[in-house]
């Protein structure tokens, strides 16, 4: 929760769309600071008809060709399909009647946004949104100060207005790659500022950061204790991702860590979010590879109904994970926290870019290849490079991305919108 407790700007609307989780986990996190509710822009009331429809085959489209890009016999077709989908071009202003960015644009001229452009006119309420769309729908359909919190390390040059040189929106970006990729597609360098990701504040804590700082201690006494093997149980988080591609992940873990698993030797949280069936896959598999009964808090299949739920749940097993086993999405930013990174193949252009950042830091590690996870594992916690990666992400990344934004709302935004 905020510090701040007088200022009118805790009505700011924070609003994104159900188009994977990295968007709604930067909403949630903004909006758990500047306590308030977090508001769906594709969903109703604030949709309806036939805007409604756009949204749903955006967001089936989306997943088919996240899910398709991992699948053995259609890979080979559907991922060069996204990474020209997701291409981040050579910055330039003439990028800006591209294909996606000129679709976006007729989109918007002819509706897309209007019930919440409606809404925020109705309320008299800034916006921060945390997808592009939406803060750019809000510049043509409503007269309020937009903040748009840019959620991955570089981007298409869709996230800018077609014409940007006279845009209201201001960007809040978490790298200074980023900036420079806005700055090329025309944006003003005024309209860019450089806050960090915006990380869940239960596991950051106040300004002095007290709370990643004792769980970071705690994940280093598990990583230490667990170069010597003997007795150390660390616990891997793998995040099955919104979409839910590389499920089949899940399945690779379950039955290599099988014996580390009966042993006790290492913890394994599958965080399989909403995906009822994908639960209930790994429910199957643990059954299927010997893995029932195993003594509490070895082995958890985390799911829930609703996104608001998942969030929680994960945020309170990341305070006691030692590993997070993900894509490149937004989540390569919860390095931040001191959480080592283990990474599946980037799906798009974005998270390649993702992928070369946390790399780069010394803060992740690709996966191995399947078949020798278990080996892989043991040589590196008993060689440090976990524990490394932990110290590095707590260095070498910005983790007070929240509170910034927060800071920026409080203020230049609310001054934008009250001309004080």
């Amino acid at each position: 929760m905020s510090d701040v407790v007088s200022c009118p700007v805790r009505r700011a609307t924070v609003a994104t769309v159900t188009m994977g989780y990295g968007h709604l986990r930067a909403a949630a996190a903004i909006a758990d600071r500047l306590g308030v509710p977090v508001e769906l822009a594709d969903r109703p009331p604030l949709v309806s008809g036939l805007e409604q429809r756009v949204w749903a085959v955006a967001r089936r489209l989306y997943h088919s060709l996240s899910r398709g890009s991992q699948s053995r016999l259609r890979g080979a077709v559907i991922e060069p399909v996204l990474d020209r989908l997701t291409a981040i071009e050579p910055g330039s202003r003439a990028f800006g009647s591209a294909g996606p960015v000129r679709l976006l644009d007729t989109l918007i001229r002819l509706g897309l946004g209007r019930g919440l452009g409606r809404r925020l006119d109705q309320r008299r309420s800034p916006l921060v949104a945390t997808f592009y769309a939406n803060a750019l729908a809000a510049e043509r359909h409503a007269g309020v100060p937009i903040a748009l919190v840019v959620t991955d390390s570089d981007i298409h040059r869709v996230w800018a207005p077609r014409e940007p040189d006279s845009t209201r929106i201001h960007f809040l970006v978490p790298t200074d790659r980023t900036g420079r990729r806005l700055t090329a597609y025309g944006v003003p360098a005024d309209h860019i500022h450089v806050t960090g990701f915006p990380l869940p504040p239960e596991l950051v804590g106040s300004q002095a950061l007290e709370r990643l700082d004792r769980h970071l201690a705690a994940r280093r006494r598990r990583l230490d204790a667990a170069r010597g093997v003997i007795g150390a149980a660390p616990c891997i988080v793998y995040s099955v991702g919104g979409a839910g591609a590389q499920a089949a992940t899940a399945r690779e873990l379950l039955r290599e860590l099988a014996d580390d698993l009966r042993g006790g030797r290492i913890r394994l949280v599958i965080a399989a979010g909403t995906h009822a069936g994908i639960a209930r896959r790994c429910r199957h598999w643990q059954t299927a590879f010997g893995l029932d009964g195993l003594a509490p808090g070895t082995l958890e299949i985390l799911t829930a109904p609703t996104f608001g739920a998942v969030y929680r749940r994960f945020n309170e097993t990341l305070a006691d994970a030692d590993i997070l086993w993900t894509k490149p999405s937004e989540l390569v930013f919860y390095g931040a926290l001191g959480l080592p990174l283990v990474l599946e193949p980037p799906v798009g252009a974005h998270e390649r870019c993702n992928r070369d950042l946390v790399t780069a830091e010394g803060v992740a590690i690709d996966r191995p290849a399947a078949g020798s996870i278990a080996s892989w594992l043991r040589r590196h916690l008993v060689d440090g490079s976990f524990s490394r990666a932990a110290d590095r992400g707590r260095e070498r990344l910005p983790a007070d991305g929240t509170r910034t934004i927060e800071h920026f709302v409080l203020t230049e935004l609310y001054t934008a919108f009250t001309g004080n």
